[in-house]
């Protein structure tokens, strides 16, 4: 009897439980809140900060990366996870593959992310890779160019935002065709110089190929230490052999110094061209002043403003993006910030947190005409290779500190007219 009562009054207290779990649990739900706090989703993200001449560049990648997250947390984080948060686990490559190599480990195997995002260089992206591969950890490439990074088979490696050097080389040939057989005063002799990195010899080889098979002379095809103190022996080569074009495949620093030399050196070309790195870079323009920069042409991922910002979404991005550091965003900024929702696409997806079911939803990614596609300028589509062929490459000019898309014509800014030949650097 003693019993009974005692079973009786034990399953009517575990009745009461129930009950009230049940009526807070439908309370949340009724709120819109969820009824537990999911876990966060922890990124595991290399970018080059410091101790390189990329550290400008990849400071602006991290401030759009931390912006697209805390968008992302903003609107409710991954729906399909209970709306849990994003957060990123920052690593600093230094510019080292070294460096890559053991934070990417490091951020696998101690602290336990589940996807990796980054790392921007070539040099240092394409061995760290490998060490994702070989965890099978998926690796979101931001805009390391490297041909090979998607190459070599592998399974883990997915590149949305940026497509191999090749493409940003081959459009500077294409624009330098087009103006040859547009504009009336072609350029035949070129002088292409490149930092001696992975990503600055892939841009060269295309480059080289490239001017050779339109009719263009390469006068000069020089490699140089990346971050070099001192410039001048090779703007005095450039000089020398009296160059139509100057195509230079620098980060900031060596952009800056370089085109400051083109400047005080009078050398005279028709046009001095970036390949969409240094000369995009924020500290361009303002390192070498308005006259110096004045008719500059790059390459650029992105065809700017006028062309792309055109959404609510895009407007958010640029609004925050200026507002809360005082620069406008490049094409670097811009796609660090769409990778970043690349991969909030493929974890809606996957419903899942684990390395695996996060790379089977980034293998099938397939994003068309959404906002986010639209402040890009491309669709996303991700091929057998883990790569997106959908992107391509505008050239910009420079005129009174700012950049104009010129090529293509579908779309160049209307109200700007293009100058051919630039005005050389004075």
């Amino acid at each position: 009897m003693l019993k009974s009562r005692r079973l009786e009054r034990n399953t009517k207290l575990a009745l009461k439980s129930a009950t009230a779990t049940a009526v807070v649990a439908a309370t949340l739900a009724l709120s819109g809140m969820p009824a537990f706090a999911a876990d966060p989703v922890r990124i595991g993200y290399l970018i080059p900060l410091s101790g390189s001449a990329a550290a400008s560049i990849g400071r602006d990648m991290s401030r759009a990366t931390h912006l697209a997250v805390k968008h992302i947390n903003d609107t409710g984080g991954i729906k399909s996870l209970n709306g849990a948060k994003l957060e990123l686990v920052e690593a600093d490559t230094r510019g080292d593959p070294k460096v890559a190599i053991t934070e990417a480990e490091r951020l696998i195997t101690r602290e336990k992310t589940p996807v990796l995002l980054g790392a921007f260089q070539s040099g240092t992206t394409f061995p760290a890779t490998v060490v994702a591969e070989k965890y099978k950890t998926p690796w979101v490439v931001d805009l390391a160019a490297k041909a090979d990074i998607t190459e070599r088979g592998f399974k883990y490696i997915f590149r949305p935002v940026q497509v191999p050097a090749y493409g940003n080389a081959q459009s500077t040939v294409d624009f330098v065709d087009y103006v040859n057989k547009t504009t009336g005063k072609p350029a035949k002799s070129v002088a292409i110089l490149y930092e001696n990195t992975d990503w600055g010899q892939d841009m060269a080889n295309t480059l080289r190929t490239g001017f050779k098979k339109i009719g263009v002379d390469v006068v000069l095809d020089e490699a140089y230490p990346p971050n070099s103190p001192d410039l001048r022996p090779l703007v005095l080569k450039v000089k020398g052999k009296k160059p139509d074009i100057v195509v230079a495949t620098s980060y900031s620093s060596d952009a800056i110094q370089l085109h400051k030399l083109f400047a005080q050196m009078k050398v005279g070309a028709m046009a001095y061209m970036g390949n969409a790195a240094g000369q995009i870079d924020t500290n361009f323009l303002p390192s070498v002043g308005k006259e110096v920069a004045n008719h500059v042409l790059t390459t650029n991922g992105w065809a700017g403003y006028a062309s792309t910002v055109t959404t609510p979404f895009a407007k958010r991005f640029w609004d925050d993006f200026s507002g809360t550091y005082k620069v406008e965003p490049n094409e670097l900024s811009v796609s660090a910030y769409g990778a970043v929702w690349v991969l909030k696409d493929a974890l809606e997806r996957a419903g899942k947190v684990d390395p695996e079911s996060i790379r089977n939803a980034l293998a099938s990614t397939k994003i068309q005409n959404t906002d986010l596609t639209k402040l890009l300028g491309y669709d996303i589509e991700i091929d057998a290779k883990g790569q997106n062929q959908k992107k391509r490459y505008v050239m910009q000019q420079i005129s009174d500190g700012k950049y104009y898309t010129v090529w293509p014509a579908n779309v160049a800014v209307k109200d700007y007219k293009m100058a051919w030949p630039a005005a050389a650097a004075k």
